[in-house]
């Protein structure tokens, strides 16, 4: 029996160059590679990625377009590289032909693949999942051209889904789209294994992981950490993930690691004291699921999902500045705090190894998706 289609246009997948970049879409979809024929559109951000790839049981094809080198998140978009990017994509996605087999265009990230999507969806007479997962409503969904892309996707779109409950709530309020789904990725299996009730020895150690980028807030947390270390507390930084780099870098004794498999930045989370994440927007974080899981207390701006992943409180400390000013101010305070007083961050660790995080699993993520893709193809 013919198993299902499932055309995906996702806006990000990793490359030759970026192994990192959105690699739990393609996990995710890995997942659900026995249950559907998936064939997968994506932009190629670098020359060295490939225009054709068999990634799995995955067929995927990259569009050309003018990038310049750079992801939309990392400042590589405008008006002329926004235009290649829509043209482009919609040429590729006119190679996806209609046949006798049931199918389901899915979009990752409304702005800016829902309109390319839907147009697929239309031409080939099947249902429209979009997947709203951060930056396409927070940022780009907040342009006066984004918000009409965005809505111009999703009205017509036969499931909407969100990976926060804010998220769903702005779709709501802003763009007056409704019956939104609340989704978050999953993580690996690896981050739900046994974890230890051993606590790591001091001196303090923080961890950074994700893109090296201004939206995540990596400047602030630099700043941050070094205004505490010349206030004289002791301690280490470790960043693993990808990012162009700069001076910053190179004056304040980060160790550096780049990307890493889920196995490394599990054992970095099992060695850590805290994980830092001063973002200026989110969907909900696989880093912060995956801190809650390792038992890694976690300290983050309250933004997205990020509040809803904490619902006692405990095992998080907000980081609530109005200003960039305010918010290094708070993040070198709270280090400054928990560095003299070790039994805070021991509490919390304790209070998060309690938990129950078997729903964090992408497993979980992979079964619900299933079910939607099932439900809009009756």
């Amino acid at each position: 029996m013919d198993r299902p289609r499932l055309r995906v246009l996702t806006a990000s997948w990793p490359g030759k160059k970026e192994p990192w970049r959105a690699r739990f879409i393609r996990d995710l979809h890995l997942e659900l590679a026995d249950d559907f024929d998936t064939e997968l559109i994506a932009p190629q951000i670098h020359p060295e990625d490939p225009i054709e790839e068999q990634d799995g049981s995955l067929r995927v094809r990259r569009f050309h377009y003018r990038s310049g080198g750079k992801s939309p998140r990392n400042s590589g978009v405008g008006p002329i590289a926004a235009l290649s990017w829509l043209i482009s994509a919609h040429r590729e996605s006119r190679n996806w032909q209609q046949d006798s087999i049931p199918g389901v265009v899915l979009a990752h990230w409304a702005v800016p693949a829902a309109v390319i999507a839907r147009q697929s969806a239309v031409r080939l007479g099947c249902p429209l999942i979009v997947w709203c997962h951060g930056s396409d409503v927070h940022r780009f969904g907040r342009t006066r051209i984004g918000a009409k892309l965005l809505r111009m996707g999703l009205r017509s779109a036969d499931r909407v889904l969100a990976a926060s409950e804010p998220m769903a709530r702005e779709l709501a309020d802003r763009h007056a789209i409704s019956g939104v789904k609340v989704l978050p990725v999953g993580i690996d299996s690896h981050f739900l294994s046994q974890r230890s009730a051993t606590t790591s020895p001091y001196p303090l150690k923080l961890l950074w992981v994700g893109e090296r980028i201004e939206s995540k807030g990596y400047h602030r947390m630099l700043n941050a950490v070094a205004t505490a270390r010349q206030r004289g507390v002791s301690l280490s930084l470790e960043v693993i993930g990808g990012g162009t780099g700069d001076q910053l870098d190179l004056h304040k004794d980060v160790q550096l690691r780049g990307p890493q498999p889920p196995a490394e930045i599990m054992a970095a989370m099992d060695r850590s004291h805290l994980l830092l994440l001063p973002s200026k927007g989110e969907g909900t974080p696989l880093v912060v699921q995956e801190a809650i899981a390792r038992g890694l207390p976690v300290a983050s701006t309250p933004v997205g999902g990020i509040p809803d992943l904490f619902p006692s409180g405990q095992g998080w400390f907000p980081i609530e500045g109005a200003s960039e000013g305010e918010i290094c101010s708070e993040l070198s305070d709270l280090i400054v705090g928990v560095a003299a007083d070790p039994d805070i961050l021991d509490r919390s660790r304790s209070a998060l190894l309690e938990r129950d995080t078997s729903g964090f699993s992408r497993k979980h993520c992979a079964m619900e998706l299933r079910k939607i893709v099932f439900e809009v193809l009756r």
